[in-house]
Formats: structure tokens, C-alpha cells, sequence
């Protein structure tokens, strides 16, 4: 999802309104494991409506009577349901479609559902809302993240069943429908045009996407690590196609960046494109991203938030979210790549630039913990602390374990069978780590990922100091006090330079108590301290005066 600006996310956190991004999903889903979708939509933009048909097969995981799926009764309304030989009856609540299934699904069974419903477009383009956006120029697009895609289509609305779909998206045909995967086809007849897309991966269902307009198609080609190139397609409006040029001129660079650090772009079998979109839906959608027009039209070629969606293929898209409390493995990680690519381009000081902006806000402003604590409260799963946060923890941990095992760590998680094209939470990413590393990060990970520190979002350190004489030379007593009660106490490594009329001295101090002094030697007395200069560790250094 888009990265928000500070200020945007900051006027959010403090409001007092928590915004649901949707209902809590019945426990009974666990009772099936889905395979495919095929999904059919036809769209009226005249009465920003929709009507539907979906046919999911899926796997009894426990023998199955009744089958629920996400359906939010404030804009679906299913009509009808049929299993592979009858008619079904079923019930409806606010968020859920429960089925009665003809006869019991025993475990391990394959079965098959098809779902005809209709629905109305209650949204209208912000960012933590999502569903069927329909323009006022006579557009549409989706926006799924985190549980809206049940506004639009039932399904099994949760990131952690993955699945292949078909999607057949009926339109006017003077409008082009980008979607997921490969276009089969298009259906031309009676002044409509079905456009018939497949995915060969699988996908969450948050990840699938609509987008349709009247577009001009731009391409580009990206070589794979083995040479083979494959189709780059950019969905973009007519006016804004020379500045599109513009925006998305890096992007066969972001795919060989990305390929090249941690594996090959994961659905090289496919494509990858834009789709510009209107409203706050700038979005990673599988193989399909959604830029908003006015990062286009802005003709800002140096805006990362392209380049943000793109590494999404690798995290969130390749290895999705468990559950929306580990929000931080996509966003978080999206976030850090873009520090990534910032050095990459422009040198170790154009990443340090990034990452002290995330370090330089006030206090509290990563106020809750890097994990959501709710599966369904918007803001606890796509906060500051998720995106910026999330990504100082990545730089921390770069600096515990070294280049050369951080990386290594980073592209074991990539390549992990377990996890590629599926599902991990941030413990499987913390046993990666540790593996690679032969680290135990234990304290590492629940001091910065997992602990709530409500308004004190890092350690605030107040530092004194004083000398004595000694044989050697000056001894130098730094006392470090973390203001942190009644909040844990940190364990940081932390490195300390001494700036004396002769030079500069180096240090490097472990500081885990309340209150604690330090010996050090110099060989004059300090004219300052400094407390981790190059900011290795999300902290606020104070200098204590008498």
C-alpha cells in the first residue's frame, strides 16, 4: 500500500476514531483450503453497481457442512448459491455468507461452489477505505487492502488462503480492463468487451485487482537473471502518458535491483504493470500495481513510491502476511527497500539520508508496536510504526548482524519453500535470522518488534560525564540513564566517539540498566560526547546539564 506522508499518518494515529478495515472472520474458514477462483463481473458505471458470479473450488480441511465466506452485507447482497449438482440455501450476516452444503464434504475432499450475487459502490477513493471506485471521468478501480475485497466479490477474505484466479471483467468497450496475471483474451459483442484474465501464481484475494479507463498501453521490457526478457505494460490516461514515461522509466531498474539482491522477480512467467488509477489507491496488486494519477501527473521522477509497490512483489506479494498483525514484513520491508535502492543509486550517505528522516520525528510518533495488536483496526496495521518503524528495525537489524548475514538472511526468507508464494508471520523471518546468523535475537526482536511502548517509541537516553586523572592518560566516566520507567529497559550496543582537541576517540559500550557508568580512557579531556552519531539505533540522546 501507498507509503503516507508523516504529517498524514501522524494526524491519523493521534485522532481518537479507530478506523475498522473490516469485520472479524468466521472461525468456520479455517474448515477449507481454497484452490481457484473464476470470477465474472460485469459493471453498469451508469449505477455504479456491479452483479457477479463466482465459482470457487476449494479443499475440505475438516469435514465441511456448512461453507462461510467474506461477503459485507452494506454493499453485496448474494442472490443465489449452487454446488456442483443443486441448488444451496444459506444465510447472511453483516460480514459473512454462511452455506449449507448438500451433504457433508468429508476432509481431504475437493469440492466446488458458485456464488451469483450483485453490489453497490459505497466508496469513494480514501486510502483506508477500499472496495469499487467509480469515477466521476467514468473509471473504475479496486482497492482490497486490508479486508475489502468482500465488498466487491465473496470470497475467503483472508491473506493467508492463496489461491489461482480467472477473472472475466465485463465493460463498455470503448474502456480497457488491466487486472492479475496474463490477458487470454477480449469478447467483443454488443458494444461490450469482456476481458478474460488468468493467474498462473496464487494470489490473497487482497491482491486482486480492477482497474479500467480509457488507457493508452506503454511498454518496456525487463531481462531475467537468465536473459529471457519479459512484457512490462503500464496502463496509463492518454494526457498523462509523456510524464508516465517519466515515472515509470526506472522500473526495469527496480526488477533487476530487486531481482539481483534477493531472487528473480517471482512472477517472471506473467508480467508486471502499472495501472493509474484515480483516489488513494496506490496499491502492489499482484503483477499490477495501482499508482494514483497525481504521482504521475506531478511528473515526479524521484519519487520512491513507485519503486515502493514494486518491492512488494518480493514482500507481500511472494511471501504474504500471515495475518494483518504482521503487517510490517510488506510495508515495513517495502519501506527499508526503498533506503535500499536509495543507496544503491545514490551511495551509503543517500540511504543514511533516508533513514535519519524516519528516526527525525518527535516523540511518540511511533507510538504502538511494530506487530498490530488488532487484526481489524486500520490504523493499528498500516500506523507509522508498521511502515517507518518497521523499517528502522530492519536497519538495526542490519547493523546486529553485519552486511554479509543480514543479506544472506534477507534472500534464505525470499527463498524459502515454506514461504515463497505463500504465508510467514514475523517468527518465521526471526528463525531465518537466527539460522543464518547463529544469533539469538530473541531480545532483539521483542524490544523493538514485539513490546507496546504507548508514547515513548524508543529509549531516551540522558547523558553526563566527568574526568579524573590517570596513568594512561585522561579516565573518562560517561554515565547513560534511560528515561524509559515504567517501560522495559533496552539492551543496546551502542557506539560512543569522544571528540578531544587531539582527535577523535571511539568506543563501543553495552548499556541494559536503568542507570549506568562506563570507564573509558583518553588522552585529553573531552570537548564532547557523542552518542551514536551515525545512527545505528533508534534512540533520543540527551545531554545531561549540571
Amino acid at each position: 500500500m501507498k507509503i503516507l506522508c508523516y504529517s498524514t499518518v501522524l494526524c491519523s494515529i493521534l485522532a481518537t476514531t479507530i478506523v475498522t478495515a473490516g469485520e472479524g472472520n468466521d472461525p468456520r474458514m479455517d474448515k477449507y483450503d481454497v484452490q481457484h477462483y473464476d470470477l465474472a463481473v460485469t459493471f453498469n458505471l451508469g449505477e455504479e453497481s456491479l452483479s457477479g458470479c463466482v465459482e470457487m473450488t476449494a479443499r475440505a480441511i475438516t469435514p465441511l457442512d456448512v461453507c462461510v465466506l467474506s461477503a459485507d452485507k452494506k454493499t453485496l447482497t448474494v442472490d443465489s448459491v449452487f454446488g456442483q449438482t443443486s441448488r444451496l440455501s444459506f444465510s447472511t450476516d453483516s460480514g459473512s455468507v454462511a452455506i449449507r452444503m448438500a451433504s457433508t464434504i468429508l476432509s481431504g475432499r475437493q469440492f466446488s461452489l458458485k456464488v451469483f450475487y450483485h453490489a453497490a459502490s459505497k466508496f469513494s477513493g480514501q486510502y483506508d477505505d477500499g472496495g469499487i471506485y467509480f469515477t466521476r471521468s467514468g473509471h473504475i478501480a479496486s482497492s482490497g487492502e486490508p479486508q475489502f475485497a468482500r465488498r466487491w466479490w465473496p470470497c475467503k477474505d483472508i491473506p493467508s488462503d492463496k489461491a489461482t484466479v480467472s477473472s472475466h471483467f465485463t465493460v463498455p468497450d470503448s474502456i480497457t480492463v488491466a487486472s492479475n496475471g496474463l490477458l487470454q483474451s477480449v469478447d467483443r459483442h454488443n458494444g461490450l468487451a469482456t476481458y478474460n484474465w488468468n493467474t498462473k501464481y496464487p494470489i490473497s484475494t487482497y491482491l486482486v485487482s480492477v482497474a479500467a479507463a480509457h488507457y493508452v498501453e506503454l511498454h518496456d521490457t525487463y531481462h531475467a537473471l537468465n536473459g529471457k526478457p519479459m512484457q512490462m505494460v503500464y496502463y496509463v490516461y492518454p494526457e498523462d502518458s509523456a510524464k508516465a514515461l517519466s515515472t515509470f522509466k526506472d522500473a526495469p531498474d527496480y526488477l533487476s535491483f530487486m531481482s539481483h539482491t534477493f531472487c528473480e522477480y517471482p512472477f517472471v512467467d506473467e508480467k508486471f504493470g502499472y495501472a493509474e488509477v484515480e483516489g488513494d489507491l496506490t496499491m502492489e496488486n499482484q503483477t499490477i500495481c495501482s499508482i494514483q494519477n497525481t504521482i504521475i501527473s506531478s511528473g515526479n521522477d524521484r519519487d520512491l513510491t513507485v519503486f515502493h509497490e514494486t518491492a512488494h512483489h518480493w514482500f507481500g506479494d511472494l511471501i504474504t502476511t500471515v495475518n494483518w498483525h504482521h503487517t510490517w514484513l510488506n510495508e515495513g520491508f517495502a519501506t527499508y527497500m526503498e533506503a535500499l535502492y536509495a543507496e544503491h543509486t545514490g551511495g551509503k550517505e543517500a540511504y543514511q539520508k533516508r533513514i535519519n528522516r524516519m528516526m527525525n520525528v518527535p516523540l511518540g510518533f511511533y507510538r504502538r508496536s511494530v506487530v498490530g495488536q488488532s487484526d481489524t483496526a486500520f490504523w493499528d496495521s498500516f500506523g507509522a510504526s508498521v511502515y517507518f518503524k518497521g523499517a528502522i528495525v530492519l536497519h538495526m537489524l542490519r547493523q546486529v548482524l553485519g552486511d554479509s548475514d543480514f543479506f544472506a538472511s534477507l534472500r534464505s526468507y525470499v527463498n524459502d519453500p515454506r514461504f515463497r508464494y505463500g504465508n510467514a508471520g514475523t517468527g518465521d523471518f526471526e528463525k531465518v535470522c537466527e539460522s543464518v546468523s547463529r544469533k539469538n535475537l530473541h531480545g532483539f526482536f521483542q524490544q523493538w518488534v514485539y513490546t507496546s511502548v504507548d508514547s515513548l517509541d524508543r529509549p531516551v537516553l540522558r547523558y553526563r560525564w566527568k574526568t579524573a586523572p590517570s596513568t594512561n592518560g585522561v579516565g573518562l566516566t560517561l554515565t547513560i540513564k534511560q528515561e524509559n520507567t515504567p517501560h522495559p529497559v533496552y539492551t543496546l550496543k551502542l557506539p560512543i566517539e569522544v571528540h578531544e582537541k587531539s582527535g577523535t576517540s571511539g568506543f563501543s559500550v553495552v548499556d541494559s540498566l536503568p542507570e549506568q557508568s562506563f570507564q573509558l580512557i583518553v588522552d585529553s579531556a573531552p570537548d564532547s560526547i557523542a552518542i551514536d552519531p551515525e545512527n545505528t539505533v533508534f534512540k533520543l540522546a540527551v545531554k545531561d546539564h549540571p
